[in-house]
């Protein structure tokens, strides 16, 4: 069985001839091939081709038996799975006289989202690690809710195939990716639009209007699940980053779960497997996690980073409901023993009866401990359960 096959095989709840290892080491690859002060060449994830120059790149912090190595040079050696993110999946275009532009001057990035209704505007700071950090939001209040809708109805997705053919022929039978579809309409009102305070306020002060332009939001997401559906890739990432400290229970079930529901009708006539990624504090929302319809929860990491236990997670899900679960990473940052990691590793495997993706939750920072991940994977590979994973 192959890695890509062993990803589809736990997904389905079928028996398989392993456990599944699948650490994502980018951050960590990435700091160690970007200079001071350097954006990050490639996002968290995502896929780095063989033939980049990064390899050969700022490897002066890499011991000497790592470097030149690509990415999937590691994954090689070590024997580990792969799962990559594809977010250039679609283009997205607008109708005559809407337009987003974007001016980069030195660490400060503006976009300006302009149509005839009106302007928006939104700020970005290059922070320490390469990546760009939001300042602040789309809108200043629910006043600027109509620019935003006109905006939005103005955008235009053409499928961009190639690009996802181009990851999953570079990955090959090493794993899989999926593609990305960020955030929910909901979602989007949290962390792109309002922020937290002001869609609280516009749910409470103005209930019509938000749920008027939540109408039009999903109206367009759909539009992009129909495309996702006519892709080739067989799975699909619905990207809130939901987390209890954002998405309250009320919240995640009345104007979330509906959504996921209905983009799952879409994609599920195409095959496809939905998933939706889950990096954060979740007790409070895991008694909903069954309801949501998704086939894979991405990111999920416990205590000690957040405030659930593997057992608990394991316990929410849906029969028919799988998990990447990672050992907090963390702990590959601040000495922690091996012995301590392997024990970790072994209550999720067990929590889950094997049918677990186990990888280092949510993703290895470039401070982390790689020869630590090495020795994660070499205790998977001797686990008892190896070999017996009928399912749970």
């Amino acid at each position: 069985m192959t890695d890509r096959e062993l990803l589809f095989a736990i997904a389905r709840g079928e028996p398989t001839d392993r456990l599944y290892f699948c650490p994502d080491i980018t951050d960590w690859y990435l700091g160690n091939h970007r200079g001071p002060g350097e954006p990050l060449k490639y996002g968290p994830g995502v896929f780095i081709p063989e033939e980049d120059s990064i390899r050969h790149e700022h490897q002066e912090h890499l011991d000497p038996e790592f470097r030149d190595l690509s990415l999937l040079d590691f994954h090689r050696r070590y024997g580990w799975g792969i799962h990559c993110h594809i977010r250039d999946w679609y283009r997205v275009d607008y109708a005559p006289g809407t337009r987003l532009d974007t001016t980069v001057e030195g660490d400060r990035m503006t976009q300006v989202w302009s149509g005839p209704a009106g302007s928006l505007t939104r700020h970005w700071q290059l922070a320490a690690d390469g990546s760009w950090a939001s300042l602040d939001y789309w809108m200043d209040g629910p006043e600027d809710l109509p620019v935003l809708e006109s905006l939005v109805d103005a955008e235009r997705y053409t499928l961009l195939d190639e690009n996802i053919r181009r990851v999953l022929d570079g990955i090959g039978e090493m794993g899989q990716a999926d593609i990305v579809v960020n955030r929910s309409p909901f979602g989007k009102l949290l962390h792109e639009y309002l922020g937290f305070a002001q869609t609280v306020f516009l749910l409470e002060d103005e209930p019509e209007l938000c749920e008027h332009f939540l109408e039009v939001q999903t109206r367009k997401d759909k539009e992009l699940m129909e495309l996702a559906a006519a892709s080739s890739c067989s799975l699909v990432l619905i990207c809130d980053h939901a987390d209890s400290t954002l998405f309250s229970p009320t919240m995640y079930r009345q104007w979330c779960i509906p959504f996921y529901k209905q983009a799952g009708e879409i994609l599920g006539r195409a095959n496809k497997f939905v998933s939706t990624h889950l990096d954060g504090n979740l007790h409070t929302l895991l008694p909903l996690m069954a309801q949501t319809g998704f086939h894979i929860l991405d990111g999920c990491t416990p205590a000690p980073m957040f405030d659930y236990e593997p057992e608990e997670l394991a316990a929410s899900l849906a029969p028919k409901q799988t998990a990447f679960v990672g050992v907090p990473s963390a702990l590959f940052c601040d000495g922690t023993g091996e012995e301590e990691l392997f024990a970790l590793a072994d209550r999720i495997l067990r929590a889950f009866h094997g049918r677990v993706i186990l990888n280092v939750g949510d993703i290895l920072p470039a401070n982390g401990d790689i020869r630590k991940v090495i020795a994660l994977g070499e205790y998977v590979k001797r686990h008892p359960l190896n070999g017996r994973t009928a399912g749970r």
